[in-house]
């Protein structure tokens, strides 16, 4: 507790500045209003759903909340140098060109398309939990292997390096979560929208082929678990750890309007605390270089929603 305490006391001594993190409030929150307002991401970007157009589309609302921070920390002197470095602007290109991919990829309906529907539905809410392990992790490895392995002399690996650090504050936002979740299970939105499993037809997938159910709540809570590597690998490692030698602590801001956005499809208030969660495990990230406790952290708070929301409708069952 003592050295998280000391994370965030050293990110506000050095990287507090009322205006921005007023100015940040205000924008995140009109775009909280107008997309949950006008069902943006659900009813308008999705409605591309398999069109080539998705990709461009997810670019620009990913992108957006990122360039917006960096605006508001030039206009405020912060931090201009960004607005002229080529890196600035490579790493801005190439990372929302990744995501906007992974979020609009759609060949795992092709893929399952001849398959049985029994089979195809639950095969498919798994592939689509692989997205990020394949589509965002693997490009990023290649690309910091091929440039910015020789810029990296901690060889971080934007935090993906197994390099000893402490969990201890980690297991504390852990004990947090879970009494969270167990709150915010009796919430209806977010008990509409989880368990994720409970939409895969993975009991009608199990009986399909002489399984036991837990089987296929084993496969896909699994797989479900291992994309949020992909989600703080990208998050946590590259945008923050990556851009820290172009933007510095200021990162961690810029990192936060994206990661609201990604929450877009998502309960309100899930979106809405995924800014100060994401802010948090943003700072541990900065100044660990590590995103192992972020990944842990990411999967106790997706289990532990899946487990309270499942006993929600168990119970009110």
């Amino acid at each position: 507790m003592k050295q998280l305490q000391f994370y965030i006391r050293s990110y506000l001594a050095a990287y507090f500045h009322l205006k921005v993190y007023l100015s940040i409030a205000v924008f995140l929150a009109v775009c909280i209003v107008v997309n949950y307002s006008y069902n943006f991401e659900n009813g308008i970007v999705d409605s591309y759903y398999g069109s080539f157009w998705r990709w461009p589309m997810y670019f620009a609302l990913m992108g957006f909340p990122f360039l917006v921070t960096c605006a508001m920390l030039y206009f405020f002197g912060l931090q201009r140098s960004w607005l002229y470095s080529g890196e600035f602007w490579l790493l801005f290109v190439f990372g929302f060109l990744v995501i906007s991919c992974q979020r609009s990829f759609t060949l795992q309906d092709y893929l399952t398309e001849d398959l049985q529907y029994v089979d195809a539905k639950y095969i498919r809410r798994v592939l689509v939990k692989l997205r990020p392990i394949v589509l965002t992790v693997l490009p990023i490895l290649l690309f910091y292997y091929l440039y910015e392995r020789h810029r990296d002399d901690q060889r971080s690996w934007y935090g993906l390096n197994f390099k000893p650090f402490d969990f201890r504050p980690y297991a504390v936002l852990i004990l947090v979560v879970f009494v969270g979740i167990a709150v915010a299970s009796f919430m209806g939105d977010l008990t509409n929208y989880y368990p994720r499993y409970a939409r895969t037809g993975g009991d009608h997938f199990a009986s399909h082929h002489g399984l036991a159910e837990w089987v296929a709540v084993l496969i896909y809570e699994s797989v479900y678990g291992l994309s949020f590597l992909g989600v703080e690998f990208f998050f946590r490692g590259f945008l923050v750890i990556g851009f820290a030698r172009v933007l510095g602590g200021y990162a961690v801001l810029a990192m936060v309007g994206p990661y609201v956005f990604l929450h877009f499809g998502k309960p309100i208030s899930e979106c809405v605390s995924s800014a100060f969660g994401g802010y948090l495990i943003g700072i541990l990230a900065y100044y660990s270089r590590h995103i192992w406790g972020g990944v842990v952290l990411h999967v106790a708070l997706a289990w532990f929603m899946e487990l309270f929301a499942g006993l929600q409708k168990i119970y009110n069952n």
